[in-house]
């Protein structure tokens, strides 16, 4: 599946998605991809973020409202 890896904060909401074929097929490459320092991305991971890889249905349905600010997770925050 040719798809876009998410990246998710602990509260749920959708920080930032790049191409599966920019990144590559493994959660850890997504990882890489977003937070370069080993040492954050251990510490991210210990906080709770997370990366997915979506299709486009689910990019659109779960990434696309985060990432123009029109979630429920930012809506909740305010």
């Amino acid at each position: 599946m040719a798809g876009f890896w998410i990246r998710i904060n602990p509260d749920g909401c959708v920080d930032g998605s790049v191409h599966e074929k920019f990144v590559g097929p493994l959660a850890e490459d997504a990882h890489k991809e977003f937070t370069p320092r080993v040492a954050d991305r251990r510490r991210e991971a210990a906080q709770g973020w997370r990366h997915e890889l979506v299709d486009h249905a689910e990019w659109d349905r779960r990434a696309k409202p985060c990432l123009i600010g029109q979630c429920q997770h930012r809506k909740a925050a305010s």
